[in-house]
């Protein structure tokens, strides 16, 4: 079992890149489960991803990191015995911390079949950098692959600015530029963040 972790700030544009990611691996043949945890009450993103067709599972009203991480391991078994799938794509909330969530499940499945795609946001990376950089910086810095997201909205000054940033944080690790709403940019991040 395949597991990514797609982490990245409230309204990234995770649910929309994870929507195509399981595209992408169901067009391989693959089974996709995808875990959505939402902090509120009403679950927008399960819904959206529920819409498109696809098999979502969510947590809500806490963060699967810290107050739902008992839950997180046991929805893991769950999901392991009575679905069976080839891919878990986990959604945490955008305020968690993604590398928290792939300790809590690294005992599920072994350490080279699990991957934490952490996602920034182009269009708002000046208002977050000036109001958040701590948490963003948090937030992304233990990724295993970095996608800049929202390149359609954006100049190429501004993906350069936010790619010299990241690599400021994360030295050795790969990033790519795409746009969840176009598709640019997706063939090139998935040939080397997925496991196709």
């Amino acid at each position: 079992m395949i597991i990514h972790v797609v982490g990245g700030f409230l309204g990234s544009g995770k649910t929309t890149l994870l929507i195509k990611i399981a595209e992408r691996y169901i067009a391989d043949g693959k089974k996709v489960t995808i875990l959505v945890n939402e902090a509120g009450e009403i679950g927008v993103d399960g819904a959206s991803i529920s819409s498109n067709g696809l098999n979502a599972i969510q947590l809500q009203e806490g963060c699967i990191c810290c107050t739902l991480s008992g839950t997180l391991q046991s929805t893991m078994r769950d999901i392991e015995r009575e679905l069976d799938p080839d891919v878990v794509i986990i959604e945490p909330t955008g305020l968690a911390l993604p590398h928290k969530v792939r300790e809590l499940i690294r005992g599920t499945v072994s350490e080279d079949e699990i991957n934490t795609i952490g996602i920034c946001d182009a269009m708002r990376f000046d208002r977050l950098r000036e109001k958040k950089e701590d948490f963003l910086r948090m937030q992304l810095q233990r990724s295993d692959v970095l996608w800049i997201n929202k390149i359609d909205a954006v100049d190429f000054e501004k993906v350069f600015e936010v790619s010299t940033w990241l690599r400021s944080i994360c030295p050795n690790v790969p990033i790519f530029m795409v746009s969840g709403k176009t598709g640019e940019g997706l063939e090139e991040a998935f040939s080397k963040s997925l496991f196709l």
